[in-house]
């Protein structure tokens, strides 16, 4: 039987790294971080050049048996440089595992099935 990373059984093909997974009881906690390269802002598509800060997003996954699974995400949140666009910042979107306003996974729907 092979081993895989983290990475490569949670989060196939997704731009993200795992950092640490913690394990009790009745939670299973994941924590990852983003590794794609800079967003474009949503109102003006142009690239993010500058990083204002990050943050960590908690997105709650299906069960694991009797456990609850939550995915800790660190994102970052850009600057828009560009001088007509109203969007003055904006936080990042992991495309395949987080949208805007979502409190689960994009990506792991089907992963635990």
């Amino acid at each position: 039987m092979a081993s895989k990373t983290v990475e490569a059984v949670l989060f196939p093909g997704i731009d993200v790294r795992g950092e640490c997974v913690s394990d009790s009881s009745d939670v299973l906690v994941v924590e990852a971080v983003s590794t794609a390269r800079p967003g474009r802002c949503p109102d003006c598509r142009k690239q993010a050049r500058r990083t204002h800060s990050t943050y960590q997003r908690g997105l709650d996954e299906r069960p694991l048996g009797s456990r609850q699974v939550i995915v800790r995400l660190r994102v970052r949140r850009y600057f828009c440089d560009r001088k007509s666009c109203s969007r003055k910042t904006f936080v990042e979107q992991v495309p395949g595992l987080s949208e805007r306003h979502r409190r689960s996974s994009a990506g792991l729907t089907g992963w635990l099935r």
